[in-house]
């Protein structure tokens, strides 16, 4: 019978380990390094001198003492503690650490002192099961074996684990139309594809947060899919579609133009609209737009010529403005000399007549203006590490489109004031940051602050 429990210092070469777990494909007899032979003081002696720096990396690891015989790789005497290839200094400790654990060793002692019950992870670490559960095993109190040389040179492990959290695992989720993979992400990032893990064009949680999608949209999205340990490939659009069903009942609705152009409302008085925050949620309350002479709409509400299949703002044509008491009619249209762009659109209330057939948003004259990105797919394709020549080539030039000078509606103050509100599931008053200012722009699409 091998003995197991303990740890033990090894100086093998990356070719002497291999050849001890049995060579290529395991063609040959599986063998314990002759390090594990060492006594305790040795191995004390051994380890201090690895966290003190007197070893080159490489050149010696603190090997767990497991099983060899068993049929499970991840109980081959795997590795607890290596001397990193490059000094790296840590954004805690800086460089006074030569020495670092590895996941196999950390996971399931971390896990056991912040008192998890339950690791989750996706099921390529099945076999990690055998060791996260043997260690944590092999260093509670009163067990036969402890990892003696590790309690006595290692501030982690001489903290006493209080019980034995299990491990279960679930099939990975993945979305068509986007990577997941960190070190793609990586390569994203340092090719200035994207600006940082939080980029909303990502899927990594601080992107969706940023993104403002909220934790309860995404245990709705969860829940419709149930949990497996198959590897699904979801739509994105399903994804998207969760999330705008959760927004839509939810978020207030403000009235937002991205590309402002004047409309002159040559009969308007100024008063002051009661708006609903949702027309589906009269709990939401109300807020004021004041009503004025001059306001604004989206350059692409106007078009300076008419046609059948045409059914927005036109000279001669009629469209409702929302939550405006009438529609309006243009009269006139004046262009800017130099560039030819319209400037101003001159109407009038239709006071009588059919009710219209379109109805566009507007902000008065004095609203708050800001910088509005819209974010569309990153990559063209719906599976991006599959397409020709890789992710990297199927970028979308477009995802991502900036307008400088929109401008919303001054409800906006009110939605950012009481924010997170209302508060979502998962979501607590105080702890949360500008992608809890959560809106839908009639219209456009929905939206968060910073």
């Amino acid at each position: 019978m091998i003995k197991q429990g303990g740890a033990y210092v090894c100086h093998c070469d990356e070719a002497e380990i291999k050849l001890q777990r049995g060579g290529e494909k395991g063609s040959s007899p599986r063998y314990r390094c002759t390090h594990a032979s060492q006594d305790v003081e040795t191995n004390l002696q051994k380890f201090r001198g690895m966290r003190d720096g007197k070893y080159a990396p490489l050149t010696a690891l603190l090997r767990m003492k497991q099983d060899i015989q068993n049929p499970n790789p991840q109980m081959w005497d795997i590795a607890a503690y290596r001397i990193p290839k490059e000094q790296i200094p840590h954004f805690r400790t800086g460089t006074t650490w030569c020495i670092y654990p590895t996941y196999d060793f950390a996971h399931c002692l971390c896990d056991s002192f912040e008192g998890i019950t339950h690791s989750l992870c996706t099921t390529e670490f099945i076999m990690s099961r055998d060791s996260y559960e043997w260690l944590n095993q092999y260093v509670i109190p009163g067990t036969p074996m402890t990892m003696t040389v590790l309690r006595k040179v290692s501030d982690i492990a001489s903290r006493l684990v209080e019980f034995q959290p299990m491990q279960r695992e679930f099939g990975r989720l993945n979305l068509n139309g986007t990577i997941l993979s960190k070190r793609d992400i990586q390569d994203l990032i340092d090719n200035k594809i994207v600006r940082s893990w939080d980029d909303p064009r990502l899927f990594t949680l601080k992107a969706i947060q940023r993104r403002g999608v909220p934790p309860g949209a995404l245990l709705s999205f969860v829940s419709e899919l149930g949990v497996t340990t198959a590897k699904t490939f979801v739509d994105n659009k399903r994804f998207q579609q969760t999330v705008r069903r959760y927004l839509e009942r939810t978020v207030p609705r403000l009235m937002l133009v991205l590309d402002p152009v004047a409309l002159i409302i040559d009969d308007a008085e100024e008063e002051d609209l009661d708006i609903p925050f949702s027309p589906k949620d009269p709990k939401m309350g109300n807020h004021t737009v004041r009503l004025a002479k001059k306001v604004y709409i989206d350059r692409s509400d106007f078009r300076e010529t008419d046609s059948k299949d045409y059914f927005r703002f036109a000279p001669g044509k009629t469209v409702g403005l929302l939550h405006m008491p009438y529609p309006v009619k243009a009269v006139s249209f004046r262009k800017d000399e130099v560039t030819g762009t319209v400037v101003e659109i001159k109407c009038t209330f239709v006071k009588e007549g059919k009710k219209p057939k379109t109805y566009i948003q507007w902000v008065p004259e004095g609203s708050p203006t800001a910088e509005v990105r819209i974010h569309t797919s990153l990559f063209k394709s719906e599976q991006p590490k599959s397409a020709p020549g890789g992710f990297m080539k199927d970028i979308n030039p477009n995802s991502e489109t900036i307008w400088l000078n929109a401008m919303v509606e001054s409800g906006f103050y009110e939605v950012r004031r009481r924010a997170p509100w209302p508060e979502a599931e998962g979501e607590k008053a105080g702890e949360v940051g500008p992608e809890s200012v959560r809106f839908q722009a009639m219209r456009v699409a929905y939206f968060v602050s910073g």
